[in-house]
């Protein structure tokens, strides 16, 4: 009985099957039957499915492609849409409508865009890809639990340093964990979503994060049906929040952006691809999500002190850490760039120049801060980041917390710490004597 439940609820959680009514504009009328929520019949490429196509279709490059390949475009990003089994077929189509319209548009300067599509997600169709699409579909559940996707590919997939975005179903199954119902692939850590039921258009208000990366600001409404409401925690970044209390999360994020392993996530509850659409948002996402993370390149001590600085104007404005910091080298998460900062004090001390490789460095466990204020000594705070880099060598991550002769200090504290000695260090060109804390 309590499976019947489950079973009946993921339905509920992209229900309105959804359909697509194109005129010869390219433009599509956007109706949902809330009657009858079987999705059965009415998602996935039913066209594919009917011709027999089993696995991925032959690449689709637009004639406006070849166009900028010819002119010397620098840079092609290949995009693997899913197709198959509990995918809307509109959100299918939706999202190659974007990646046509970036490339007539000329969206992203120097880039474009070529994408297939497949009914099977493994290792062997993933291969030659950047970029991993999941639409939208039945929900969350049924891609997790799809006999056609290999959810240990799709990590192994977005760790090498691969892209994946997840729209609606696909932001559910991606995410950490939906509360009170089941967990995800885990390729967004930092991201637990919550159930949404809600069918309509939702204002969206624009973070500056996404700012950034949408290129636009303010208020933007998109098509919603039923996607997550989500909240984050550690590395994840916010690039849109919903504007109203339409889906009883006001305020919670709509969009957002994470880290796993070498690669990049973003999941999205409302549907950028769908009408009323803002046709930039999908081909400016999957460009950030094409974007890997570093994992062998290096910095030097003064880089790391540059970048210090700026973690130290934004702790001392904003009264928290940033979720990144950019570099020469890329946008650094504050784990690695706490890793970069203890290695930096230590040659700074030494005189050394070596480069300072960025490694992969994950998200510690939470903790407090039971420290009284004071003074710690340049012997002890060298102590201490020998202590911190020793660590995470050997667990992949910092500590919660170390402790000093102020007593317990947290992770979060250690980076402030840390980000005011190298900042001393980018004025003075040494270190100095004592932080306070």
């Amino acid at each position: 009985m309590g499976f019947l439940f489950l079973l009946a609820l993921t339905l509920t959680l992209n229900t309105g099957t959804i359909f697509a009514e194109e005129n010869n504009t390219g433009n599509s009328s956007i109706n949902y039957n809330t009657s009858n929520k079987s999705v059965s019949g009415n998602t996935g490429n039913s066209s594919e499915r009917s011709e027999g196509y089993s696995g991925s279709d032959t690449s689709y490059t637009s004639s406006s492609t070849e166009t900028l390949n010819a002119a010397g475009a620098v840079k092609t990003i290949k995009v693997l849409i899913y197709s198959g089994s509990e995918a809307s077929t509109n959100c299918v189509n939706g999202i190659k409508r974007a990646l046509d319209y970036a490339n007539t548009n000329s969206v992203i300067a120097d880039v474009i865009f070529s994408y297939s599509t497949s009914t099977i997600i493994n290792s062997a169709t993933l291969t030659g890809y950047d970029v991993l699409a999941m639409p939208g579909g039945s929900g969350g559940y049924y891609y997790l639990n799809s006999g056609s996707i290999s959810g240990s590919a799709i990590r192994n997939f977005v760790a090498s340093g691969k892209g994946y975005i997840g729209i609606c179903a696909g932001a559910y199954s991606a995410a950490s964990h939906t509360d009170y119902y089941y967990d995800g692939w885990g390729i967004a850590p930092h991201v637990r979503c919550k159930a949404v039921s809600y069918e309509g258009g939702l204002p969206l208000q624009i973070t500056s994060a996404g700012e950034q990366v949408l290129g636009t600001s303010g208020t933007k409404t998109l098509a919603h049906y039923n996607g997550p409401a989500m909240y984050i925690s550690g590395n994840a970044q916010v690039f849109a929040t919903y504007g109203d209390g339409s889906t009883g999360y006001n305020g919670y994020a709509a969009i957002v952006g994470d880290y796993y392993g070498n690669g990049r996530v973003v999941l999205s509850g409302p549907h950028p691809e769908l009408s009323p659409l803002v046709p930039t948002f999908v081909s400016k996402l999957i460009y950030w999500a094409a974007t890997s993370t570093p994992s062998s390149s290096t910095l030097t001590v003064s880089q790391v002190a540059t970048a210090a600085a700026s973690v130290k104007s934004f702790y001392d404005t904003n009264k928290r850490l940033p979720n990144y910091v950019t570099t020469s080298a890329g946008q650094i998460t504050m784990p690695k760039f706490l890793n970069l900062l203890v290695t930096a004090t230590i040659q700074a001390d030494s005189g050394s120049t070596t480069p300072i490789t960025i490694k992969n460095v994950n998200t510690p466990s939470s903790s407090t801060n039971s420290y009284k204020s004071g003074s710690i000594y340049k012997k002890e705070f060298l102590s201490i980041a020998q202590t911190i880099k020793n660590y995470i060598t050997t667990n992949s991550k910092p500590p919660a917390y170390v402790t000093t002769t102020l007593g317990k200090i947290s992770y979060n504290s250690l980076v402030y710490m840390f980000s005011k000695i190298m900042s001393f260090y980018k004025t003075n060109q040494r270190l100095p004597s004592y932080v306070s804390m």
